[in-house]
């Protein structure tokens, strides 16, 4: 099984930070729960990947309750809203 590395940028007082992922395929944003953040999540979306190296780089979009990143990540990633805002295809 193959390994991505995703680096994370952007997010406000951060900085970048990797997070190994051992999904088969890549995907086009990252949602991470913040620990201890009682169900507040931070949402990623993808802007370059390097195949050979295996490393997909991925900025930061919004910060929140799942109900309003969701949203902010499908217009940020280009894909089409879906008829209640919330779910990925």
């Amino acid at each position: 099984m193959s390994h991505w590395v995703y680096v994370l940028s952007g997010y406000p007082d951060s900085g970048t930070f990797q997070q190994l992922v051992t999904e088969g395929e890549l995907g086009t944003v990252v949602v991470r729960e913040r620990s201890g953040g009682r169900g507040i999540v931070d949402g990623f979306v993808r802007e370059n990947v390097y195949e050979l190296m295996m490393v997909a780089c991925f900025r930061w979009v919004a910060s929140g309750e799942p109900s309003t990143v969701m949203p902010a990540l499908r217009e940020a990633s280009g894909l089409p809203p879906t008829p209640d805002g919330t779910c990925w295809p």
